[in-house]
């Protein structure tokens, strides 16, 4: 990868990886489970390593979890010389070692439990639902709840600020954030 100097590199929003991720994932054939499974290997980087997604590594990161999750999850599962074909600008080599080093990163610990993908399922579900009905903006759970009073039980914010979670769910907490 080669970076310029005097080239802008702009902050992703959230519709931005949003989209990036529904592209690769419907590009590659992948099933709708692996964002959810995407998600949990990028925090396991973020917690095995301290390494902080930002505006120049959240793509080829979000890409070679989405890769790897697919591999994992998916029985029919693209190789990945044929990623950089449906991904343009990425290259069979830089696949290769984001791959190698990703596992290396991570201890090559890419099973996960049940209650963990359920807990992440849930938290993604309640993301994608924070929609602006008026025109289909997104909204982050903080700015939505700054729009419409809190209802009965709700999740509050200082809740939210706990990301990337480290500890189980509890059933009640996995209902609130259900509604």
């Amino acid at each position: 990868m080669v970076f310029y100097e005097d080239h802008f590199v702009v902050d992703p929003c959230e519709t931005e990886i949003a989209d990036y991720c529904k592209y690769v994932t419907i590009s590659c054939k992948m099933e709708t489970e692996i964002p959810v499974v995407c998600l949990i290997y990028l925090e396991k980087l973020l917690i095995n390593t301290g390494i902080l997604l930002n505006k120049y590594n959240w793509r080829r990161l979000t890409l070679i979890c989405l890769c790897l999750a697919s591999k994992i999850w998916d029985d029919d599962s693209l190789e990945n010389v044929h990623f950089p074909k449906v991904i343009r600008d990425v290259t069979n080599f830089e696949i290769n070692k984001l791959e190698q080093v990703f596992l290396e990163f991570i201890d090559y610990k890419l099973v996960i439990k049940s209650g963990q993908y359920a807990k992440y399922y849930f938290i993604l579900r309640t993301l994608s639902s924070e929609v602006n009905s008026d025109n289909g903006e997104f909204l982050s759970p903080f700015e939505n709840r700054k729009r419409r009073p809190p209802r009965n039980g709700q999740v509050g914010d200082k809740e939210w600020a706990e990301f990337p979670l480290r500890a189980p769910i509890s059933a009640d907490k996995m209902a609130e954030l259900q509604r």
